[in-house]
């Protein structure tokens, strides 16, 4: 490109100037009709142009390319049904249909998954404002969005330049059903009902109709009932504290898209109340403040404690009005108000009169419902009145042979089973620190686990599951001696919270079970605590339904584990021969697959803002074309993309449009010329 520019030698107030003195002085010769004054005028106009400094401005420029992107989504969604073949057609066509054009760049991006995919969502509007921030807004040429429709950061596009066409992969006829949560507590008090309300929905209208079913960890099933207001509803009971994580599963539609969210995870905080222990104490003796002192200490244990200093077969002389002590409250406790307490503890009790036979069946049926009983056995539980010769006996892992052995001090072991066990593993202080006891009671073991022997192997700590109850017993009463320090004492704190957390069927006490838990992104760890060496695989089932048959390695104390490769986000299940387990990897629902169908309503008020158009991949891939920046963006099969002709400079030369030399000559020859003229 060429134009004429000047370049001043002095500032236009000093040229503006010598112009008008010019002018003057050529009026003035003119009027006093001098001879050459014509000639004098011109001469000093060549002057004045050769101080504006007249110039040849030659602009050398290259017109760059316009910059078009394809933002391609290749978030979870876009892995649905043919989806993504459809994405990469569209994609393979709108390049051939670019390269068409010689003043067009095309850039690409894939809008992959996020690592917050699962909470956030496809987002894809601040890929695009960092996408514009990287090149010239006046070449940018517009956008092509090919995605399923599913977009979840739409609020944030506030000043995006247009245009912005969209390309719908998936079908408008997509099937779905899905599960949506109305009502669900995140915490429930352990033995008490919650209500959970949930609501199936087929393609976005709800169905009470739909079968929908509650999975418990145990692999029991229940089933919803309908309300009139399209929920369905059911009732929960937690069995224990800790994390419980629920399934809910309702049968998938016929040629339904995804059965990614006919599952849906619901993770529920299992909460003691009150930990509410009966403690039933015999004779007294020196370890029965150990046992209070112990309970006490658990700000989350409410304690009941009652000792029989004073059996009705008892005689003496004393007064009944001089006696302080107070009526055992037989009836309210073991009738009306047993099934209120977790743990029932009987500390060196034998049989009086006080409990009738009838009593112990009560508490025999409290077992088998799921309760907790813990006896701490002393001589006693030798002799004639032993609670072995009561109701209770059914559900006595040991029963005693009528010796005691009170005079060879004795270092407890863990048997086989008590080094596998977690009540006895997670006792931290080594087994050769612990101090000795003196008093063991001789019983012959009918069921449960021993867990604790003497050195003898006689059995010591027993525990026992009877139906849907557990049983402890503890052939000894000198755990007093531990608390006292005796030969240096020993765990006994901890044995009691592991004994009693076991017995309340806490989940990090079980001996038996199958855990996944989540290492990092992209692997989970699979652990197994088992009484016994057997290692059968487990089969682990990913989020999309295939399945892997995975062998643990022994690690000691009973611990099996591995490690594998799980990059999918979801559900993934564990099961071997006895247990099953559910891990929840990512978000408990995933945002992203909450409603996999395949629209256009999220995005086409965004499309029609920017002058953009939308196209349903399944009617035809549009054409692409190149439209001025003034006329319209949108066709029926067409997609249109502004030229900007946006030119950018690589380099000026100027050059004087006349010789400096050349017009000095001029002005010299004109005025002598004049002077000729004059002086005749």
């Amino acid at each position: 490109m060429m134009e004429i520019s000047f370049a001043p030698l002095l500032p236009l107030w000093s040229l503006f100037s010598l112009a008008g003195i010019v002018c003057v002085l050529t009026i003035l010769s003119i009027r006093k009709k001098q001879r050459g004054a014509i000639l004098r005028l011109l001469g000093a106009v060549l002057v004045l142009l050769a101080l504006i400094g007249p110039q040849i401005t030659r602009t050398d420029t290259r017109q760059e390319k316009d910059i078009a992107f394809i933002l391609n989504d290749t978030s979870t969604s876009q892995s649905l049904g043919d989806r993504r073949a459809q994405g990469q057609q569209a994609l393979e066509k709108l390049k051939i249909d670019a390269s068409a054009y010689q003043d067009l760049e095309i850039r690409t991006i894939d809008l992959a998954p996020q690592p917050d995919e699962d909470k956030s969502g496809t987002r894809i509007i601040n890929r695009i404002k960092q996408a514009l921030g990287a090149i010239d807004p006046e070449r940018y040429a517009g956008s092509v969005l090919l995605t399923d429709g599913q977009i979840h950061d739409l609020k944030d596009a506030s000043n995006l330049p247009g245009p912005l066409h969209v390309l719908i992969t998936g079908s408008k006829k997509d099937e779905d059903r899905r599960i949506e949560i109305v009502d669900a507590p995140r915490y429930a008090i352990v033995g008490k009902p919650v209500l959970l309300r949930v609501r199936v929905l087929d393609n976005a209208q709800p169905n009470a109709k739909a079968p929908l079913f509650l999975l418990h960890e145990n692999g029991k099933k229940q089933r919803f009932t309908p309300t009139e207001d399209g929920v369905q509803e059911t009732v929960y009971i937690a069995d224990h504290a800790g994390r419980q994580v629920l399934l809910l599963e309702t049968p998938a539609l016929e040629n339904e898209l995804s059965l990614n969210n006919n599952k849906v995870a619901l993770s529920i905080n299992g909460v003691r109340d009150r930990l509410r222990v009966l403690l039933v104490s015999g004779q007294p003796h020196q370890g029965q403040r150990t046992w209070r002192n112990i309970l006490r200490s658990d700000p989350a244990v409410d304690l009941v404690h009652f000792t029989i200093l004073r059996p009705s077969e008892k005689e003496d002389f004393t007064p009944l009005n001089e006696l302080s002590l107070i009526a055992f409250p037989v009836r309210e406790l073991f009738e009306e108000k047993l099934n209120d307490f977790d743990l029932i503890i009987f500390d060196r009790y034998y049989r009086h009169n006080v409990l009738n036979e009838s009593y112990f069946q009560n508490i025999v049926h409290y077992v088998e419902k799921g309760g907790a009983l813990l006896i701490s056995a002393g001589p006693d539980f030798a002799g004639a009145r032993s609670l072995a010769q009561t109701g209770l006996k059914i559900v006595l892992p040991a029963l005693p042979t009528g010796q005691v052995k009170d005079d060879a001090p004795y270092r407890l072991q863990k048997t086989e089973l008590g080094k596998r066990h977690p009540i006895t593993t997670q006792l931290n202080s080594p087994q050769k620190d612990w101090g000795r006891w003196m008093r063991i009671v001789n019983s012959q073991t009918i069921s449960g686990q021993t867990i604790l022997q003497s050195e003898n192997q006689q059995p010591l700590l027993i525990v026992d599951r009877i139906q849907q109850g557990r049983v402890a017993m503890l052939l000894s009463d000198h755990l007093w001696l531990w608390a006292r320090g005796f030969d240096g004492g020993g765990p006994h704190n901890a044995l009691v919270r592991n004994l009693v957390h076991w017995l309340m069927k806490e989940p990090e006490l079980e001996e038996n079970t199958l855990r996944l838990h989540q290492q990092d992104e992209q692997t989970i760890k699979i652990i197994r605590h088992s009484l016994t060496p057997e290692n059968p695989p487990v089969q682990i089932t990913f989020p999309d339904g295939t399945q892997q048959n995975v062998t643990l390695k022994a690690q000691g104390k009973g611990i099996f584990t591995q490690q594998m490769n799980a990059p999918q986000m979801g559900i993934y299940h564990g099961e071997d021969t006895t247990h099953r387990t559910t891990l929840i990897k990512g978000s408990l629902n995933p945002k992203e697959l909450e409603d996999p169908r395949a629209t256009k309503a999220l995005i086409a008020p965004l499309a029609e803002k920017l002058d953009g158009s939308l196209h349903w991949l399944e009617d035809g891939m549009p054409m692409v074309q190149r439209v001025s920046v003034k006329s319209e963006t949108v066709g029926r099969n067409w997609i249109g993309l502004p030229k900007r002709h946006k030119e950018n400079v690589l380099g000026i030369k100027r050059s004087n449009l006349v010789p400096l030399w050349l017009i000095l000559i001029g002005a010299a020859v004109c005025w002598c010329l004049a002077w000729w003229r004059e002086s005749r």
